[in-house]
């Protein structure tokens, strides 16, 4: 099964999914040959897009239904998520061809998709110790932390694999949220009581977590990436 934005496909008249896929990972080298040099400088690798090919199946009473549902699918898929295969593709459109008839009741649309990212459905662990987190896919993942306690705790850190997290000043029985680029407690920043050189980030394979306290609550979300 394949959705868009948590619709099925079959809301905008589409039968069958003729095509989907997804391009495997790309990378750039910006490194270069200086003249006169025995060895060329070693640049940094950086991702580029990949692309999502697809062909759907339209289906409809008439040329007119058609077309406006095509329409209408078009517009969701601008900026969008489908969900297919356990996983989550989100992409933005990069090209779309005019509409292959068939007959009056049949047509195909293909749309070319850039990738942003493709993840899996979240997963969570909560600990109040060491552990360790086991990525099992082949990219980095972003972490999001949640920490609480009963009492009013003065500084907590919690490292991940060699990131070091410092958290100052947690408040009993409240949370602060830490990723997507923000920290968060009782709807305000607390991004200065909280001390870091990036946010958190799980590794390929195992990742080790330590924690320098038993009396905070620590829950670590995350999704594999692919």
């Amino acid at each position: 099964m394949t959705t868009i934005n948590n619709k099925e496909l079959n809301l905008f008249g589409i039968s069958k999914v003729i095509t989907f896929t997804a391009s495997p990972s790309n990378y750039n080298n910006n490194g270069f040959w200086n003249e006169g040099t025995l060895k060329p400088i070693k640049g940094r690798k950086t991702e580029t897009y990949r692309q999502l090919n697809t062909k759907f199946l339209f289906k409809g009473e008439n040329r007119e239904l058609i077309l406006k549902n095509i329409s209408r699918f078009i517009e969701e898929c601008k900026d969008c998520i489908f969900e297919r295969d356990n996983l989550y593709y989100e992409v933005e459109v990069n090209n779309s061809k005019e509409p292959e008839i068939i007959n009056t009741t049949t047509y195909i649309l293909e749309v070319e998709f850039s990738v942003l990212d493709v993840y899996q459905d979240e997963k969570s662990i909560t600990t109040t110790q060491n552990t360790t987190i086991s990525i099992n896919s082949p990219k980095p993942c972003y972490a999001n932390l949640e920490l609480s306690a009963d009492t009013n705790v003065i500084s907590y850190t919690v490292t991940i694999n060699d990131t070091e997290i410092v958290v100052k000043n947690i408040k009993g029985n409240e949370t602060i949220y830490i990723g997507s680029g923000k920290v968060i407690a009782g709807g305000k920043s607390k991004i200065n009581d909280v001390e870091m050189w990036q946010f958190p980030i799980l590794e390929p394979g195992t990742n080790n977590i330590t924690v320098n306290r038993a009396d905070v609550n620590l829950k670590i979300k995350y999704n594999e990436r692919w």
